[in-house]
């Protein structure tokens, strides 16, 4: 039977943690999403009951304990911020079982409730660290950044499919073309992409923000989700001056572990 026992030394990676008090993202990445979209007939080239299901499976990871300082919800993608506590005492192999098995379950619910349709849907996960508050705004930039690159290419594309052109005709006429011109030639045919609704562009942004309250004559705070879909532009001062904001509330909000 001790032999038996001993096969646990073979769990290699359960030892493995995130370094004490580091702050970190963890970024869910939707597996397979264009063939889920064409799977449950989503609107091209962007579909917002989609991105009501990613804010759903967000809502739930603060709902479930999770505690996280932000998400930003992106394409396909929930950029996940731990600033001031660690979830599973910061064991990686938890971390990146537990939370994309929760959320591909949330979205999942939330898509068969919009479409119609019981398709399942999964999620990878990935763990980036964010060494100070510089970090932590320059990769939310980074992300928003991505996301526009991802919403110009994403109407051109639908354009052109539209136009008649197969995939690989479209990938050759879009490789190496510059933002610029994308914009010029869909703007010759009517589409303006600075007018798209601001989540396709900047992405949506989940927080707790703290309320003040009067209750039995006694002044209370009390903390209330925040869903902003026209989010900021990271780069911007007003940008940097939100997440700061954020992460001071984190701090006030105080820390707990999920087990």
């Amino acid at each position: 039977m001790n032999s038996l026992e001993n096969l646990t030394e073979n769990e290699i990676f359960s030892k493995t943690s995130i370094p004490c008090g580091a702050s970190f993202f963890v970024r869910l990445d939707g597996w397979r999403f264009r063939r889920l979209s064409e799977a449950v007939g989503a609107e091209r080239p962007f579909d917002e009951r989609f991105a009501k299901c990613l804010v759903y499976a967000g809502r739930t990871l603060f709902e479930r304990g999770f505690n996280p300082t932000l998400i930003y919800i992106v394409s396909d993608e929930l950029n996940v911020l731990f600033a001031n506590w660690t979830p599973f005492h910061g064991r990686v192999e938890k971390i990146d079982s537990v939370m994309p098995s929760l959320v591909s379950a949330a979205f999942t619910i939330r898509l068969q409730s919009f479409f119609e349709k019981a398709v399942p849907a999964a999620f990878d996960s990935r763990i980036v660290l964010a060494a100070n508050e510089d970090m932590i705004v320059k990769y939310l930039a980074w992300r928003q950044l991505n996301a526009w690159r991802n919403h110009n290419n994403a109407y051109a594309y639908h354009f052109f499919r539209k136009m008649g052109y197969k995939p690989s005709e479209i990938a050759r006429k879009l490789k190496g073309v510059k933002i610029e011109k994308i914009h010029e030639t869909l703007f010759r045919h009517g589409i303006n992409l600075a007018e798209t609704p601001s989540w396709q562009r900047r992405g949506i942004l989940l927080y707790k923000e703290p309320l003040q309250k009067k209750i039995g004559g006694c002044e209370t705070t009390r903390w209330t989700l925040v869903e902003d879909w026209d989010p900021p532009i990271f780069t911007r001062d007003d940008g940097v001056r939100l997440i700061h904001k954020v992460l001071e509330w984190t701090k006030q909000r105080g820390a707990r572990n999920v087990e």
